[in-house]
């Protein structure tokens, strides 16, 4: 990868990092970033429930829907944020995914301890995108987390949740 190739891949990460930022705030949560070089958490949020969860943020490259993360620690509390960018100037998302960790890790592909991928493009029956739509612009995972936690692990059953509010 060029050096101007990096520089962009973490300029989009800072963008999607205040996007989330702005979006949590916005939701009045308490939001902490952490102290030190600790990579597997980008914020810790303190939800309206008082439950403390752990949030990693992941820009898209531009004009893809593709993420890329390290093998993740199972956590119950870990959420990964995805954020696909319209490529508009002011750079705006036009898409964010709020994916409970253990989701992230069941579809994304990578094998020991290599990295793992999340294409939400790939085709196999229908794209990835249209199975995982339960969790495009969910917020409220986040933000009432014990309302949903008992249905995140399962798409079908977080709709239903989601349907009866």
């Amino acid at each position: 990868m060029t050096s101007d190739a990096s520089k962009d891949d973490a300029q989009g990460e800072e963008q999607a990092l205040n996007f989330v930022i702005d979006a949590l705030a916005q939701r009045n949560t308490m939001l902490f970033r952490p102290i030190g070089t600790s990579t597997e958490v980008d914020l810790a949020v303190r939800g309206g429930d008082g439950q403390y969860l752990e949030v990693r943020v992941r820009s898209a490259a531009r004009g893809t829907r593709t993420f890329e993360l390290p093998r993740l620690r199972d956590r119950p509390n870990l959420f990964v944020v995805c954020v696909v960018w319209d490529g508009g100037e002011p750079a705006t998302p036009s898409e964010c995914w709020v994916l409970p960790a253990h989701i992230f890790d069941r579809f994304a592909d990578g094998a020991g301890n290599a990295p793992r991928t999340l294409d939400l493009d790939a085709d196999e029956d229908e794209p990835l995108r249209e199975r995982l739509a339960v969790y495009k612009d969910r917020w409220p995972l986040i933000t009432d987390f014990s309302k949903f936690r008992s249905t995140l692990a399962d798409p079908l059953a977080l709709q239903v949740r989601l349907a009866m509010g």
